[in-house]
């Protein structure tokens, strides 16, 4: 009701304002689709000609039927950046000319003077011109800038920022996705959460609202309608998505930025098969890219640290006193809570914190209640990562894990490296092997978790590294341009 009274409002506020007498009000309509400098200057001229201006976005219906084209940013978007400049005084999404011009009592209607003046009257209508007493008036265009090359050079890649858990949209899918984006380019398909993330990095990012509540046909017809050749994708939920892609008209390349298992081989193989399950082939090609513990192309996120000077040997840091990094999934070798909840773990660490600095860098996951809890208990400092725990290791005295993938990327680094839980269960094909592994890492309990930990705060172990490759591959600062190489081929 609320919503409604103030939208009624609204709407006679505006009547009163584009109706006073002696105002000339103006309107503008397009599509502006990217909007670039020519519509901008093209709105600010029309704005300076009149006393009040309107701006009418076509829908993407209306674009689709006229032009036979599907726009790259969707009507809420091309209204959105047509508001953002502040030129001009009210813009809409309309369907109807007669409609938008009664409304607003407009008087005049400014185009670009890349049409024939004639050819412009006649799409409006003689008769309907009359009707309305408008003047049309064409403004200088600028030439060489179109949407239409925009939209031509943007890749067939849509990148699917949709998840069942808005939190991710915000903290870890976008984080994996993002460099990626900026080298290849695309249309994102996002919630109203990921259009925020998106916008904050890419302002003038293509991007298409694919809510949660939107029926399987819907999303179907969102992708389809672009006619895209790869999909990326990191979300969970393949059983929502399965539908939708099996509503495609054509098979699509999926690319699947998945996390990995330490124990298996990864979930993408298992994405795949349900994707590919049923019904007519929903897939063309798959490239699975295995996220943080099984694979070296998905350790794009150390690109930018090694590429700036970074380095996976480094001295131990000369804090005043030493710095432990804590870095948490699920569970401590499949039997409590793991290190944030099992009360034995955080009892160690607790005694830890009285001779450390204890620096935690939660799981994405970790709801904010129980990191706080830890947090308070633990006198720890939180590290705002970002999915970045690589960031601290370096400056880190040793690093505390569990059997998850942070535990091999931290080997990566010279920083000792302490595995929490001394029972975990090891498969036979995980490499390296157990044996192996304990040669240089050691597995605690939190019995002697302190004085693990006490024994490592002046050491390096550079050898660590051998164990991370032998699981990984070498990770050289290249994962973003080889998975750039790998993704393009598909298209």
């Amino acid at each position: 009701m609320k919503k409604e009274f103030t939208a009624t409002i609204t709407t006679g506020l505006d009547w009163f304002r584009f109706r006073q007498p002696g105002r000339r009000v103006g309107l503008a309509l397009g599509v502006f689709d990217f909007c670039h400098q020519g519509h901008i200057n093209v709105i600010r001229r029309a704005a300076s000609a009149c006393d009040l201006l309107v701006v009418g976005v076509h829908t993407d219906e209306n674009v689709i039927a006229y032009k036979n084209i599907c726009p790259a940013n969707s009507q809420i978007e091309r209204r959105l950046a047509i508001e953002q400049l502040g030129i001009a005084d009210k813009v809409v999404i309309f369907t109807d000319r007669k409609d938008i011009c009664k409304k607003f009592n407009i008087d005049v209607v400014f185009h670009g003077d890349d049409w024939d003046p004639q050819k412009y009257r006649q799409q409006w209508g003689e008769e309907l011109i009359k009707e309305l007493n408008l003047d049309i008036e064409l403004l200088p265009h600028t030439p060489g800038v179109t949407s239409t090359a925009m939209r031509e050079n943007t890749p067939p890649v849509g990148w699917w920022l949709h998840s069942s858990n808005p939190s991710w949209n915000r903290k870890h899918i976008f984080d994996h996705m993002k460099d990626l984006y900026r080298e290849i380019g695309g249309v994102w398909f996002v919630s109203r959460t990921g259009r925020d993330l998106v916008r904050e990095h890419f302002p003038d990012a293509p991007c298409v609202l694919v809510e949660e509540w939107l029926s399987t046909a819907e999303a179907s017809s969102a992708l389809n309608d672009y006619k895209l050749k790869v999909l990326v994708t990191v979300t969970f939920d393949y059983e929502k998505m399965r539908p939708v892609l099996n509503s495609l008209d054509t098979p699509i390349n999926l690319v699947i930025l998945s996390h990995g298992r330490s124990g298996k081989k990864g979930t993408s193989a298992e994405a795949f098969k349900k994707l590919a399950s049923g019904g007519k082939p929903i897939v063309d090609k798959a490239l699975t890219i295995h996220d943080w513990s099984y694979d070296n192309a998905s350790y794009t996120h150390l690109d930018k640290f090694l590429n700036n000077g970074g380095s996976l040997n480094n001295p131990v840091p000369g804090h005043n006193r030493p710095r432990v990094l804590v870095l948490s999934t699920w569970k401590v070798g499949g039997q409590g809570a793991g290190l944030l909840q099992d009360y034995q773990w955080t009892d160690s660490l607790t005694e830890l914190a009285k001779t450390c600095d204890l620096v935690l860098a939660p799981h994405p996951l970790s709801s904010s209640k129980v990191v706080n809890k830890f947090l308070k208990k633990t006198g720890a400092t939180l590290l705002e990562t970002a999915g970045r725990s690589f960031a601290e290791v370096p400056e880190a005295n040793c690093v505390i894990c569990d059997l998850s993938g942070v535990f091999w990327e931290s080997m990566l680094f010279d920083t000792p490296v302490i595995l929490a839980g001394d029972n975990h269960d090891w498969p036979d094909d995980l490499h390296p092997s157990m044996a192996k592994t304990r040669s240089l890492v050691p597995f605690v309990s939190h019995k002697n978790l302190v004085d693990s930990a006490t024994k490592l705060l002046e050491k390096r172990v550079p050898e660590q590294n051998r164990l991370a490759v032998d699981r990984l591959g070498s990770v050289d600062g290249n994962a973003t341009s080889n998975v750039v190489q790998r993704i393009r081929a598909l298209f």
